[in-house]
């Protein structure tokens, strides 16, 4: 049997390429799934989508800056109003409209509309010192807590007796509850490193999230507005976008 010519053997062997290698290890990292956006966005290219994925994080940076100031008005003008509206601690009294059973229909069942809503708190509670002030239980719930505060099923125990006054008069609860469902879904998606390009859904958009953000900050606290965005032309991702475009053809 003639033997092979050993340059014959090293032509014909398969070595992985550069960038075969550059998507083993960064699937690695990150997972197939989790990296499979930013390859297709970027024709398969692994260093390209690498690029893409440290512009992702970035961006999101940018979206939770934002997202962060309006979440920290939002809660203290809740707490403000459901305090003057309410004798005592509005989150631990088991009598306040936050806390107290609401029942509502679903299909054939009965659901308590506040059994989330005192789970939150409890565990909230449960995780601070023994003697915490009211201000540490306010900060320690989530950004969920507070956007579901308005839900339509508490719109006659809470939006219409308490927290419709935290907003300019004439304000819609409903049309306020989707810019707050979008603020919170895209907040979601920042933090937890997901993608925010190429959004499913208009509301999942990091441009009207942050867009929604701003303007609801300016109805809470126009002051604040002013000294973070100036005259607000253009938000904070409008600029991001502008000033450090994205390496591959993406869409907000």
């Amino acid at each position: 049997m003639r033997e092979e010519p050993e340059s014959t053997i090293n032509e014909n062997r398969k070595c992985p390429s550069e960038g075969d290698g550059t998507r083993a290890w960064a699937e690695r990292w990150l997972s197939p799934e989790r990296f499979a956006p930013y390859l297709a966005a970027c024709d398969g290219d692994a260093e390209r989508a690498l690029d893409l994925y440290e512009w992702n994080a970035s961006l999101a940076q940018v979206v939770m800056r934002d997202i962060c100031h309006f979440e920290i008005a939002l809660r203290n003008a809740y707490d403000r109003v459901m305090g003057e509206c309410w004798e005592g601690d509005w989150l631990l009294d088991d009598d306040s409209p936050a806390r107290v059973p609401l029942m509502r229909r679903s299909g054939h069942r009965e659901l308590d509309a506040n059994y989330t809503n005192r789970r939150i708190i409890d565990a909230a509670a449960a995780g601070l010192p023994r003697e915490f002030p009211h201000g540490a239980l306010v900060a320690s719930l989530t950004l969920g807590f507070w956007v579901h505060l308005t839900d339509r099923s508490r719109e006659a125990a809470i939006w219409r007796t308490c927290l419709y006054r935290a907003w300019p008069k004439g304000t819609r609860r409903r049309e306020l509850q989707l810019s707050l469902n979008g603020i919170l879904h895209v907040r979601n998606r920042a933090a937890h490193a997901e993608r925010l390009f190429d959004p499913a859904e208009a509301e999942l958009s990091p441009l009207s999230a942050v867009s929604n953000a701003i303007r609801l900050l300016r109805d809470l606290c126009p002051e604040a507005v002013e000294r973070l965005y100036g005259d607000g032309r253009r938000t904070p991702v409008e600029l991001f976008c502008e000033q450090q475009p994205a390496p591959a053809d993406v869409r907000l």
